[in-house]
């Protein structure tokens, strides 16, 4: 066979030029630019973590949100870190996170303590809320885009939100494994969960409001700073959970309903205003209750069928005597309760923040009040119309406490920036309701209702001294045939220098809500004794 020389040759240089080709195209590629970023993000990666978001402050600069540390685990495709995962994760867990680094190179989980383990990096981040969240009912929520839907975090969206996404940045090779000696690059914000808003809320007294809360199926309750009228506590039940906000808003209960600011039927916690106004005026009156009595041809009924026997203004507020204010009323007048009770904000609507409010009372219709004694007698024991709110109710409270002076509640502080109160909001405006001689004598006529015998008797506290009054409110509402009541109590404590107020009310109650007074009471009164230690 004869070979030809030529056509080797031209073999040879053909096959030449396409190495060179080639290697001239490799060369090319690496040294553009397009490509060489292309290929850098192929390895190159960015996992988002959230947006750092403004905290809400308590009174004392502890923070309600944003509380909760958590790690982010970023796990790789090492051995070391894949043999770990039992021991921190479910079997079902760890199958998907598997899976999830086969398919990505990596997964990214949640856990509530640090992972030290090759092929485990972990950084430390704040959450910014969860179903262990104090004051939810006032905080509100979050979407799922981190924007303020209720509450304050609605009201101080334009503080608290964040305009910084965290990333993690890191690079992995080929099979999945973090690049030896590139750590990964955290872009956190941090300093944003120093500034935002700072509340009235003490978050101490709120955990004792909450917990002493849970014997109330459906209800409220407030504590107030006597002196200034800075909410310390706010609770509503039922409660929700922020990790099922969809079951809680489709639910009848209405579990995210803050009843604190809603109004109600209040019953014979109304009645010291009908007091006052017979002590402003000077109005001196005795009566005999034989458990009814006539109001303009009609009979009314004292809770107590039998009878209270010889009354004054000082015993019908311990036993709650309905006939003595039947007829109490009728001397002091319509005009003088209704102006006493306007003064106290009854009608009057609260604003705590933007877009945060608290529902205005109703006293019912004034010309009716006016010209039937009969309207006017079921105003004197907190019925007929009479609607009002657990905060506004307040009011009352802390202007007996307080000398006849009370301040309308208030729940901001100011706004907060890398952690220091700069824009201080200042406290509403002293309102003078009563003398100081009224608010004295009805002091120590509530004080009786805490005694034995008295309607409050459950209510007095071991450790300190305080005084209120109890009250049941016809609610016209049948439920499964039994007639609605709302149960109150509203008082103050300590006795000699009342400090706090506190109102409480439980929707339905089959028993008062007395117990729970004494219960809040004492417990704020081991905190405040354990901060002075």
């Amino acid at each position: 066979m004869r070979i030809s020389y030529k056509r080797v040759a031209i073999c040879y240089f053909l096959v030449a030029l396409m190495m060179f080709v080639c290697v001239f195209r490799v060369f090319t590629v690496m040294k553009d630019e397009t490509y060489a970023a292309a290929a850098e993000s192929e390895r190159k990666r960015t996992v988002t973590l959230n947006y750092s978001r403004g905290s809400i402050f308590d009174c004392n600069m502890q923070r309600i949100t944003n509380s909760k540390s958590v790690y982010y685990a970023v796990i790789f495709n090492q051995p070391s870190a894949l043999a770990v995962l039992y021991n921190y994760f479910t079997s079902e867990e760890t199958k998907a996170i598997i899976d999830e680094i086969q398919k990505n190179g990596f997964a990214l989980r949640t856990v509530s303590r640090e992972i030290v383990c090759d092929g485990i990096y972990c950084v430390k981040a704040n959450v910014h809320a969860d179903d262990s969240l104090l004051a939810k009912h006032i905080v509100g929520y979050i979407s799922s885009e981190g924007r303020g839907v209720t509450g304050l975090e609605a009201a101080f969206e334009y503080v608290l939100a964040g305009t910084q996404q965290n990333t993690l940045s890191f690079s992995i090779n080929g099979i999945g494994q973090l690049i030896h000696g590139e750590e990964p690059v955290l872009n956190y914000d941090y300093g944003k969960e120093n500034c935002g808003v700072k509340t009235t809320i003490d978050s101490e007294i709120q955990q004792i409001a909450e917990q002493e809360a849970m014997a109330i199926e459906s209800g409220a309750i407030i504590i107030t700073e006597v002196s200034t009228g800075k909410i310390r506590a706010m609770v509503s039940r039922p409660d929700y959970k922020i990790s099922n906000l969809a079951t809680a808003l489709t639910d009848s209960n209405e579990p995210m309903l803050n009843r604190a600011l809603c109004t109600y039927n209040i019953g014979s916690v109304f009645k010291p205003i009908v007091a006052a106004a017979g002590y402003e005026n000077n109005i001196s009156y005795e009566t005999v209750c034989k458990g009814y009595t006539d109001i303009d041809g009609l009979t009314f009924t004292c809770h107590k069928l039998s009878g209270h026997g010889n009354m004054d203004v000082t015993s019908a507020l311990k036993y709650s005597c309905n006939s003595f204010f039947y007829n109490f009323i009728q001397k002091t007048g319509a005009d003088k309760v209704i102006e006493l009770a306007k003064k106290a904000g009854f009608e009057t609507s609260v604003q705590l923040a933007n877009g945060l409010y608290c529902k205005a009372g109703s006293l019912g219709n004034k010309t009716i009040i006016k010209s039937s004694p009969r309207a006017l007698a079921n105003l004197s024991i907190g019925q007929g119309e009479l609607m009002l709110s657990p905060l506004v109710i307040t009011n009352c409270y802390m202007a007996i406490a307080n000398d006849g002076s009370y301040r309308t509640p208030s729940l901001i502080e100011g706004i907060v920036e890398n952690g220091k109160l700069i824009d201080e909001y200042p406290l509403p405006a002293s309102v003078k309701l009563m003398s100081d001689s009224t608010a004295s004598k009805l002091k120590n006529d509530l004080a009786t209702v805490l005694t034995e015998g008295g309607t409050g008797e459950k209510a007095n506290p071991a450790l300190t001294t305080a005084a209120g009054k109890t009250g049941t409110a016809q609610t016209g509402i049948l439920k499964d045939g039994k007639k609605v009541t709302n149960s109150w109590f509203c008082g103050f404590f300590p006795f000699d220098q009342p400090q706090y107020a506190v109102t409480i009310l439980s929707q339905n109650a089959s028993d008062g809500c007395a117990s729970i007074f004494a219960a809040v009471a004492d417990e704020t009164t081991k905190l405040v004794q354990s901060r002075s230690d």
